[in-house]
């Protein structure tokens, strides 16, 4: 009998333990929703705040940049912070900054005090995916982490979502201010919850006489065959991501849709990458498949079904192969950042996945520069597709590099 409670006492810890983990991880989707929230609640407020600070269509881009600028400033350090001062402080902190900076922003009466806190903004935002990450390597277990990377990374397009709908009703109903406000307030309780919430993760102190360097990630990164590759196959991917986002809509009004049918075409596109976002996880581990075949497979359609949408003029097609383009093109996300965990030593997970977004993230940047450059050289809009399936492509000779029976050492 008493074998038998004991039994019964460590099923009910060990469910316990896992309905928390998930409770957690939904925290986790929560903040970067949040922090997508305040980057791009400035996209429906813009045009309406340009002419009451009297500022040009130029600086009311510079806003969306100046967050970008403060993201990426915090990449790396917010890594190495959730190593050593723990993912609780350091997630939470992030995530309450750029709460209070979107309040803030309700304040503004000048472009430049603007400008500045949305970089603020950013900085909070930009120590989120590392310390995300990090909670994942440490409550779930690697056959579980592309299932729970996949609801993880639902979080940039429902926060996208909601700022849009959210900022639009705001912005009609009351005013500009409120639209800010209500933001903040959002993502200062997710972070206050955060902090009650999650248990502190920090990594395990080193032996006696060791000591790490705040250039131990990227040393990490670049020293190691296997996340080289992966980081620089998720730039190529990132390059395909943004693109898309960037072009995508302007290209369909350059062949006959208006904006609006454009817009329902792209947000086909967008539900579909919800849908992959969650199901990929389930995917590779109901069928059992070799994480690297999977993606290499995922790459070679992602090329075909980019040229295939980038040649539809019919409205019919263009929704059906849009959702299909979309599907595809959000497979592979969840399972780059598993792989990443999975050769990264642990106690270096945070400070490695910080490096990785930034490199991610250099896409942000490159991506539309690029696709622009095809576009004026060919004088041919649609050669903005030909660009756009090479990413992949390319992403596929890093792949090929992987060695998947490699492990990290700790």
């Amino acid at each position: 009998m008493e074998t038998s409670n004991s039994a019964k006492g460590e099923i009910i810890m060990e469910t316990s333990n896992s309905t928390k983990r998930w409770l957690i991880l939904i925290l986790m989707l929560a903040s970067f929703a949040a922090t997508f929230m305040t980057r791009f609640i400035w996209s429906p407020l813009g045009s309406t705040v340009a002419p009451i600070l009297g500022i040009s269509n130029t600086a009311v881009g510079s806003f969306m940049s100046a967050f970008f600028i403060g993201y990426v400033i915090t990449q790396i350090p917010g890594g190495i912070l959730a190593d050593r001062v723990g993912t609780k402080y350091v997630l939470s902190a992030g995530v309450l900054i750029t709460g209070l900076a979107s309040i803030g922003m309700s304040l503004v009466t000048v472009y430049s005090i603007g400008f500045v806190i949305r970089v603020i903004t950013g900085l909070g935002a930009g120590v989120v995916m590392s310390c995300c990450s990090k909670t994942i390597a440490e409550n779930f277990e690697q056959s579980e982490r592309g299932i729970a990377f996949g609801i993880l990374l639902c979080g940039p397009t429902v926060g996208l979502t909601i700022a849009n709908k959210l900022g639009v009703y705001l912005l009609t109903t009351y005013d500009w201010q409120t639209a800010f406000r209500v933001t903040g307030f959002i993502a200062v309780v997710i972070a206050i919850l955060v902090f009650i919430f999650v248990k502190n993760i920090k990594s395990e102190p080193l032996p006696s006489g060791e000591r790490t360097s705040l250039l131990d990630g990227i040393r990490t990164v670049f020293t190691n065959r296997n996340l080289t590759a992966l980081s620089l196959t998720g730039f190529f991917f990132m390059f395909l991501s943004l693109g898309t986002a960037t072009w995508a809509n302007s290209y369909l009004t350059t062949i006959g849709f208006d904006k609006v049918t454009a817009g329902s075409i792209m947000t086909v596109y967008s539900i579909a990458g919800i849908l992959a976002s969650l199901l990929t996880g389930f995917i590779v581990k109901w069928f059992k498949l070799s994480v690297r075949n999977y993606l290499i497979a995922v790459f070679i359609l992602i090329g075909i079904v980019t040229l295939l949408f980038g040649f539809q003029t019919n409205l019919n097609a263009l929704m059906i192969i849009g959702f299909i383009f979309g599907f595809v093109s959000y497979l592979p996300n969840a399972h780059l950042n598993s792989l990443i965990l999975k050769y990264s030593p642990q106690r270096l997970s945070g400070s490695v996945m910080g490096v990785q977004n930034c490199v991610f993230q250099l896409a942000s940047i490159v991506a539309p520069i690029v696709i622009g450059m095809s576009v004026d050289i060919t004088g041919a809009f649609r050669a903005c597709w030909f660009t756009l399936a090479a990413a992949p492509i390319i992403g596929l000779i890093f792949l090929f590099m992987i060695n998947d029976k490699k492990e990290a050492v700790e």
